[in-house]
């Protein structure tokens, strides 16, 4: 998305000026109601992970979507 040039505001107030950073996520989606695995991916982009969430719950719309982030990679 870029830099933000103007203030985010959330209720009328203005958020702290951060900067951006990239953290590496390992994570896990799975259906919360039966345990199956739906998804996992390795990434340092929240909108990654944001856009593979949405993808899971299209292909799978009875699903009740959970992430779970793990200290590595589901391959070596």
């Amino acid at each position: 998305m870029g830099q933000v040039t103007m203030a985010d505001t959330w209720n009328g107030k203005p958020l702290p000026v951060r900067c951006q950073t990239h953290t590496n996520l390992h994570y896990r989606l799975y259906d919360r109601r039966t345990g199956k695995l739906l998804s996992f991916n390795s990434t340092n982009s929240i909108d990654s992970l944001v856009a593979d969430v949405l993808r899971t719950q299209q292909e799978n719309p009875s699903a009740q979507i959970t992430a779970v982030e793990y200290d590595g990679p589901a391959y070596q």
